[in-house]
């Protein structure tokens, strides 16, 4: 449905800019003003400073956002004066609040909670990240530990089963996936998990 109004929206803009620029051809725009524009490429020929169907895309998704987070039970309605407006509600508070310190410092400690490899096969996961670059080793090395990985050298770590997805955003976030390389292994080989 979305698509099909942003479709109409661009369609009645074009028809509108078209009937100006009729009515410009029609009331006689001097010619050294239609040779400038002509030559302006088509984007900035157009003849409304906004585009209707962006307009609508951009509010479109941002209602759907306020649907999800509701859904969530992160934000809620508030009603007490004439306006109406979204207010956060107090596990919303607590989302906002673990954001902003994971922001603050990303290689904290405490904000190490990944669930332990699960499914078949060994993962290896192995970084090279400089000694210049001391917080970002340990943050590693302690996020391994806690998800049950144990170390075949310094920086090469494995474990039964495949890594979450959290890790992985975990590990964008941080800017780090260029340092880490993850390999899903499907036979054990003389890879032995110690007793």
């Amino acid at each position: 449905m979305a698509k099909l109004v942003e479709l109409a929206l661009t369609a009645l803009q074009c028809q509108a800019e078209g009937l100006l620029k009729i009515g410009d051809i029609l009331f006689a725009m001097p010619a050294r003003i239609q040779k400038g524009v002509d030559r302006l490429p088509a984007y900035k020929r157009r003849w409304f400073a906004a585009d209707w169907a962006e307009i609508y895309k951009n509010r479109h998704q941002f209602h759907q956002t306020l649907q999800y987070l509701k859904r969530q039970g992160l934000v809620v309605k508030s009603e007490k004066t004439h306006d109406i407006k979204w207010v956060l509600t107090e596990r919303g508070n607590k989302k906002l609040l673990a954001y902003q310190q994971s922001r603050a410092d990303p290689f904290s400690s405490s904000h190490i909670r990944f669930p332990a490899p699960q499914g078949n096969g060994l993962t290896i996961v192995s970084f090279d990240i400089s000694e210049k670059e001391r917080r970002k080793r340990d943050w590693i090395r302690r996020c391994l530990v806690e998800m049950d990985f144990e170390p075949l050298q310094k920086s090469v770590w494995v474990a039964h089963g495949g890594v979450s997805e959290d890790f992985m955003h975990a590990l964008r976030e941080r800017k780090l996936l260029d340092a880490v390389q993850i390999f899903g292994v499907t036979r054990q080989g003389t890879v032995k998990r110690s007793p």
